[in-house]
């Protein structure tokens, strides 16, 4: 778990060095493509490059 945390960490500072010189839609753009949803990020980073959080239907499954 240490370790998982250590590279989410290394994650999110890498995606905030690279809006430095990017654009924010860019960087979502890739991060939807990749598949990474709102939930692996901290609320800040996401916040950052314009994720937002999934939408949940009435079933619970959104």
């Amino acid at each position: 778990m240490e370790q998982f945390l250590r590279r989410l960490t290394r994650l999110e500072a890498a995606i905030l060095d690279v809006l430095s010189r990017t654009r924010a839609e860019t960087v979502r753009q890739v991060m939807e493509k990749a598949g990474l949803p709102y939930e692996s990020l901290s609320q800040d980073v996401a916040k950052a490059i314009g994720l937002q959080q999934a939408r949940r239907t009435a079933g619970g499954q959104g």
